[in-house]
């Protein structure tokens, strides 16, 4: 199963703690963050830490497509390179200050071995300064890669005309919020309008009044709706509301004041003065917690198409 966009960045968050929980622990204990004890220490701590939703890809691999896959070990490569680069070099400086202070100490005296180990100390400590800023780029860049996640999570999540939730969007919600219903068995409502004869708007005035349009029905809903109800552009001229909390019939009386502020609304097409109404046609439904999204999505579909058959300006539940 694919991972969507809000998991990989909730993973992306969670590595990004392992990881510093991990390094903390080896400065703590004195060793060097080779690969393979950093790799020990950071499932250790996925594990410990109740990071499970990172453990459990220790043996399981997530189902990503070939470009994001081969993007995500493009950078992986790129930082983990950088820090094992950075480890070797200072491994082998480490021992090449061991040698050269064995070949020393045989033939210099109490002070000059004093002296010689606090100049080895000296140069050890600026190395692992190195090493430590090195280690501050590394986290510097996981949080920059959490951004970009973010920022595609949010273009993929948003329809670019109006600015509302997609149908994408709604999916992935709906189906967290069936999750929900059937767990804590509260109701969740679904209304769903589409604009009347938008065709007729296009042919009149053109597309450019029709996304307008469309625009302005985004405003109108965004400010009529609780602040626990979420809208989104379903498709063309359809809209959808999730109404978590909501019976069928308050989704009702809901769908009920859309249609009617949606009626007394002016469209302007020409400014100043000359506007255009619309009416607008809704199905209600309410989810049941034992059906699939689809099954939900396709009653509340049936309940738009009866209103829209019944004669339109209508609100219909089923």
């Amino acid at each position: 199963m694919e991972i969507d966009i809000a998991s990989k960045r909730f993973l992306a968050e969670q590595v990004t703690s392992i990881a510093r929980i991990a390094l903390k622990n080896l400065v703590g204990k004195g060793l060097l963050p080779w690969p393979q004890i950093y790799s020990k220490e950071f499932w250790d701590v996925a594990v410990s830490e109740g990071f499970s939703a990172v453990s459990s890809f220790r043996h399981n691999q997530p189902d990503l497509s070939p470009e994001l896959l081969q993007e995500f070990m493009d950078e992986t490569n790129e930082i983990l390179g950088e820090v094992r680069e950075t480890v070797e070099e200072f491994v082998q400086v480490t021992k090449d200050h061991v040698n050269e202070v064995k070949l020393s100490l045989k033939s210099m005296d109490k002070k000059d071995e004093e002296k010689i180990f606090r100049d080895d100390i000296a140069e050890l400590r600026q190395k692992n300064k190195q090493l430590e800023e090195q280690a501050r780029q590394t986290e510097e860049k996981v949080r920059e890669q959490a951004k970009i996640i973010a920022d595609l999570r949010a273009k993929v999540r948003i329809d670019s005309l109006t600015g509302l939730l997609n149908r994408r969007a709604l999916e992935n919600d709906l189906q967290k919020e069936l999750s929900k219903v059937k767990r804590y068995h509260y109701p969740l409502s679904l209304i769903m309008c589409d604009i009347d004869r938008f065709k007729t708007i296009n042919d009149t005035y053109g597309h450019g009044i029709g996304d307008k349009v469309l625009k302005n029905m985004a405003l109108i809903w965004k400010k009529s709706v609780r602040e626990t109800d979420s809208v989104y552009r379903y498709g063309g001229e359809e809209f959808m509301i999730i109404a978590p909390h909501t019976t069928k019939e308050d989704s009702f009386k809901l769908a009920e004041r859309l249609r009617k502020k949606v009626s007394t609304y002016r469209f302007v097409v020409e400014p100043p003065d000359k506007f255009i109404t619309i009416t607008v046609s809704l199905g209600v439904t309410q989810v049941r917690p034992d059906e699939s999204v689809q099954d939900s999505i396709d009653r509340v579909d049936k309940a738009l198409y009866k209103a829209k058959k019944d004669g339109r300006n209508r609100t219909v539940v089923l």
